[in-house]
């Protein structure tokens, strides 16, 4: 296709949908399940059924028939809604979610493609231990092609998931949120070229103070012994400023997005996230990339946090 249409998609759009489905606690839920090769183009999902379904239930991602998931994260620290989620609507270029806790409920769009080879298979993980039952739509849209588009790259992630994964730190502590040269939970270490290209992040926690946002991000890229990019501290990361002054549940132009409506018993916790896919084109790396929350000496509070970067390679 050339002229006006020429950026037009022409793969045969394809779509596997979920409707009005209830996922007990520790059930996981089939969202897409389908041979390759190929790339998912949109994942739209609502669950319902009170604040566990929707913050701790997981989105899962298995390739090529692997038994552990290359993804696993909950969908309160994906969308950046854990304790500051009232009201919350997020928006970002490749991120989307409503979030209502009146009702118990989210829905949420993921725009991010996720190509695929011999296969992939998304879940809802539903963990066990809760009373609630979750319900649940669910549309994925998909395409397959002749050959793997990507050449062997899919989308990634490494998180802490905030229930039963959140860190605890002190004053003093870095944290590394992606290492790609450390083996994860069952997974081999890749090297290779990627791009890191979305930050979820909730944390203050058991604060005492708004300093935790202080702490700067460092991405070392390639074996750099010091960071090509270090930001000058955590709410400038999100693209804001001064502490969130003013703002609760606010989108931040295309790019980015913060959840400030904390509940009286956690004044100092926040969510936020950031789209670095749109806002940079992502954050290259040749061979590895790791990056660090810094601390510095104008940090005089510890907290938990829990947290999702999402990446390619």
């Amino acid at each position: 296709m050339t002229g006006p249409l020429a950026s037009l998609n022409s793969d045969k759009l394809r779509l596997n949908r979920v409707e009005a489905v209830t996922v007990s606690s520790g059930q996981e839920q089939v969202l897409l399940d389908t041979a390759g090769p190929g790339y998912v183009k949109s994942l739209w999902m609502a669950v319902a059924g009170g604040n566990n379904p929707y913050l701790d239930g997981r989105v899962r991602v298995y390739y090529d028939g692997a038994s552990v998931p290359t993804v696993d994260i909950d969908l309160g620290t994906l969308l950046a809604t854990h304790w500051s989620a009232s009201g919350h609507h997020l928006t970002a270029e490749h991120v989307h979610a409503e979030t209502d806790p009146g009702q118990g409920q989210t829905s949420f769009l993921l725009t991010f493609p996720m190509p695929f080879g011999q296969h992939i298979r998304i879940t809802y993980y539903y963990p066990s231990g809760h009373s609630q039952a979750a319900f649940v739509f669910a549309m994925a849209a998909y395409s397959l092609t002749s050959t793997d588009e990507a050449g062997g790259r899919r989308l990634r992630c490494s998180g802490q998931r905030y229930a039963d994964q959140a860190v605890s730190r002190t004053i003093g502590d870095t944290n590394t949120v992606l290492d790609t040269t450390v083996a994860r939970t069952n997974q081999p270490v890749i090297s290779g070229p990627g791009s890191v290209v979305y930050l979820g992040y909730v944390a203050g926690v058991n604060a005492n103070a708004f300093t935790w946002l202080e702490r700067n991000w460092a991405y070392y890229l390639d074996g750099e012994t010091a960071p090509s990019i270090e930001t000058s501290g955590t709410e400038d990361t999100f693209d804001s400023g001064w502490y969130f002054t003013g703002a609760a549940n606010t989108e931040l132009g295309r790019h980015s997005f913060i959840g400030t409506n904390a509940p009286s018993g956690e004044p100092y916790c926040m969510g936020m996230g950031t789209d670095l896919w749109s806002k940079w084109g992502g954050v290259p790396f040749t061979q590895s990339a790791r990056l660090t929350i810094l601390t510095e000496s104008a940090v005089t509070t510890g907290d938990v946090f829990s947290y999702c970067v999402l990446y390619y390679q």
